[in-house]
Formats: structure tokens, C-alpha cells, sequence
């Protein structure tokens, strides 16, 4: 049952990645035209690495339970 709940937390974190990829894409052509810094990454992209960040150790954790 443990399982499933970090399959499912799993799931969730991949699709937020993805939904804040989307909206930062959108987002792209406004932050063109403002004078930003080049380095610092948006914050809707620092949300996607995160998530995506957490659901790769949630899915090595759950893997490693089944070795």
C-alpha cells in the first residue's frame, strides 16, 4: 500500500513538471522583452526541476524496493 502512495505521489510530481514546463514555454516571449538577468533560470522552471528532481528519487526509491 506504501507503495502505491509513492506511485501515485510519483505521478503527480511528473505531471506538475510538465504543467510548469508548459507554462514557462508560454512565458518564454514575455521574458524576452523585459531586460532580465541571462543566468537565473525563471521560477516556474526552478518548480519543474524540482518536481522533476523529486520524482526521479521517488521513482529510485520505489525501484529499490522491488530488488
Amino acid at each position: 500500500m506504501f507503495i502505491l502512495i509513492l506511485l501515485f505521489i510519483d505521478f503527480i510530481l511528473f505531471i506538475l513538471s510538465f504543467i510548469f514546463i508548459i507554462l514557462d514555454m508560454k512565458s518564454y516571449e514575455e521574458i524576452q522583452n523585459k531586460d532580465t538577468k541571462a543566468n537565473e533560470l525563471s521560477k516556474r522552471s526552478k518548480y519543474a526541476l524540482m518536481c522533476s528532481l523529486l520524482a526521479l528519487i521517488f521513482a529510485v526509491f520505489i525501484s529499490l524496493g522491488h530488488v
